[in-house]
């Protein structure tokens, strides 16, 4: 019976690692729409400096990324066992503000949409075609924000041990968040404005269930492999 119960203990754990960060992006969608959050609330409040940046009025669904992003290295802090957990007390504080650092500063986006931006317009100017730049600028800046996230996971976790298995699924990471982040942009380059005028004008109900979804779908690939490798 005990070690039943220490099975179904580590199961749970596994769960909520794999898929809180999930249900935290859903919830920071409903949130955004309940609250009526919109550019200019962001704007006029004492971070509306971060806010105040051509990126986030272009690639605003993307802080479901960071939102994702923070959940996931938290729950890791909290949830994983390990032998050195007393010591995530110095070490995930480190970490999120690391991945805080490169996604918002110096404002929002930081390296990665900057990284995004300037790849996928390089590619537009010399030629390639919309619908192969924008992938592209995701691509490379997925590879920033992966690195940072899994830094950051390595960083609280205190340990650094890698298979060929590893391998493989770290591939398999890097595809599922270059699929996040084509699902979240989706609409704005492709001009169906599933998300109406946000981040300018707040989200309808509808919007922001749509929203929702979209951040469901967007990571659940990646919650899935989680789940299966941790």
């Amino acid at each position: 019976m005990a070690g039943a119960a220490q099975v179904a203990t580590v199961e749970g754990r596994r769960n909520v690692v794999a898929f809180a960060p999930l249900v935290a992006v859903c919830l920071a969608a409903a949130a955004i729409g309940v609250f009526g959050v919109s550019r200019f609330e962001l704007t006029s409040g004492p971070l509306g400096f971060v806010f105040f940046s051509f990126f986030f009025d272009t690639f605003a669904p993307l802080s479901l990324a960071i939102v994702y992003g923070v959940a996931r290295l938290s729950c890791v802090a909290v949830f994983e066992p390990g032998r050195a957990r007393l010591l995530r007390v110095a070490t995930a504080p480190l970490a999120i503000g690391a991945f805080l650092a490169i996604t918002l500063y110096p404002t929002f986006g930081g390296l990665v949409a900057r990284a995004a931006f300037f790849s996928g317009g390089m590619a537009f100017v010399q030629g390639q075609a919309m619908l192969t730049a924008y992938p592209l600028g995701i691509a490379v800046a997925t590879l920033l924000f992966g690195l940072m996230l899994g830094a950051g996971i390595v960083a609280i976790r205190l340990r650094l041990a890698i298979s060929p298995a590893d391998i493989g699924f770290g591939i398999l990471r890097f595809a599922s968040l270059v699929f996040a982040g084509c699902v979240l942009v989706a609409p704005g380059w492709t001009g169906v404005a599933l998300y109406g005028d946000w981040p300018v004008w707040p989200l309808s109900g509808g919007e922001a269930a749509t929203l929702a979804a979209a951040g469901f779908a967007a990571f659940l690939p990646h919650a899935l492999i989680v789940r299966a490798r941790g």
